[in-house]
């Protein structure tokens, strides 16, 4: 009778352990993003240009990537001049030949008006998206000033 339920407890651990080996191959692990540039509270211009330098890597391979600028305004203010217009950037780019390392440079305008408005001055953030092949996915924001 021992022996039966041995080789019933054995049979069952075989079926469940040969179930798992496809989770442990499925990757988990969010890629890494290192922002060389532009650095935190970093001030700008209307008119300058951001040097966006990143490196991405992850342990398997980098899929696609997604850089965003918006306002970070609360909504009020204290002004009595006329305001400016919020900006908003946006850019995504696919990471072709899934490498597990790729080195971004990137310049990025800053308008000095927007439909013939001025920009909005102030905080802004800038973000940054990255997703591996498997579909994870790692952000960094900063803050940037523009004045």
């Amino acid at each position: 009778m021992k022996n039966r339920i041995f080789l019933i407890c054995t049979a069952f651990l075989g079926i469940f352990s040969s179930c798992s080996t496809d989770d442990e191959n499925t990757d988990t692990q969010k890629p890494n993003i290192y922002l060389n540039s532009p650095s935190d509270e970093q001030i700008f211009e209307p008119g300058d240009t951001i040097m966006v330098d990143a490196e991405f890597t992850d342990n398997q391979a980098l899929g696609s990537y997604k850089i965003e600028i918006h306002f970070a305004g609360d909504g009020h203010h204290h002004k009595t001049e006329e305001e400016g217009v919020e900006w908003f950037y946006t850019e995504t780019g696919m990471i072709a030949g899934t490498p597990k390392v790729y080195h971004l440079v990137k310049e990025i305008s800053i308008p000095t008006a927007i439909n013939g408005e001025p920009l909005e001055h102030g905080h802004y953030h800038l973000g940054i998206y990255l997703i591996d092949a498997a579909g994870n996915e790692k952000q960094e924001f900063i803050e940037i000033e523009i004045h």
